[in-house]
């Protein structure tokens, strides 16, 4: 399908998945992988639809007219954090590499895969209030070194027997799956931890479980080593912090 087509072609196939008229709602779209060419495969191109309502965007747009004016593109959270993403992994000396990150506040727990700065898969999760729980209480015990990796996954590890299974675990497990499964030629290379607070307890105790070399990711401290710590609410910084850093670290220019 011709590109300036696809717009058209995607307000009509959501049409019936949304609860208002399609005429209130501003509608985008973008290749799943860019234009990463896949080897080896009949599938079509999938696409990422992203829509919102008009008036939701004119209030948050009401006060930064001028700003907006000149703005050719508006990340939402999935393509900030994508951008996030893209910039640990290039320092990591990983930018061709698959990597993944999660975002674990209280509003959002949101998992995305990428791979050359491009955003192959996206979910959003069920939060785990006793996850951190477990994180912050196993990480006194757990030993100051690397875990291997390779060993065979269970639940609860060996620093609390007979612990609970926590669902988000098992959801970035299916997760993982899925994309061995559907993309066997980019295995996943890091998983990258976004959290307010105790990120490096979360990602070790996720590392244990899954098998899968998991670290944190601070984003203040990853882009502004320098700065003092943000005052206040650290959830509420992050929350700031991860749209402005999603705008700022944009590298497409592509239109479609």
């Amino acid at each position: 399908m011709p590109q300036e087509e696809l717009k058209a072609a995607a307000r009509w196939q959501v049409k019936d998945l949304v609860d208002v008229d399609v005429a209130e709602l501003t509608l985008d779209v973008m290749h799943v992988g860019g234009d990463v060419a896949r080897p080896n495969t009949a599938h079509a191109r999938q696409l990422f639809v992203v829509a919102a309502r008009n008036a939701a965007i004119q209030a948050l747009t009401r006060d930064a007219a001028a700003l907006t004016e000149h703005l050719g593109t508006l990340d939402i959270w999935e393509t900030a954090l994508r951008n996030l993403l893209g910039a640990s992994a290039r320092a990591d000396g990983l930018a061709a590499r698959a990597c993944a990150a999660v975002l674990i506040d209280a509003r959002h727990c949101l998992l995305v895969v990428c791979a050359g700065d491009e955003l192959f898969y996206v979910r959003r999760l069920e939060n785990d209030a006793r996850l951190l729980a477990r994180a912050r209480s196993e990480h006194a015990e757990a030993a100051a070194t690397e875990l291997p990796l390779g060993f065979e996954y269970q639940p609860g590890g060996a620093f609390g027997g007979g612990t609970e299974e926590s669902p988000l675990v098992v959801e970035l497990q299916r997760s993982i799956d899925v994309w061995e499964r559907s993309w066997p030629e980019l295995p996943l290379a890091r998983l990258y931890i976004a959290s307010a607070a105790h990120g490096a307890e979360l990602a070790a105790l996720i590392q244990r479980e899954l098998g899968q070399r998991t670290v944190a990711l601070d984003p203040l401290a990853a882009f502004a080593p320098d700065a003092p710590p943000p005052e206040g609410d650290a959830a509420q910084a992050l929350a700031a912090c991860i749209p402005l850093l999603g705008a700022a670290l944009r590298t497409e220019t592509r239109h479609l």
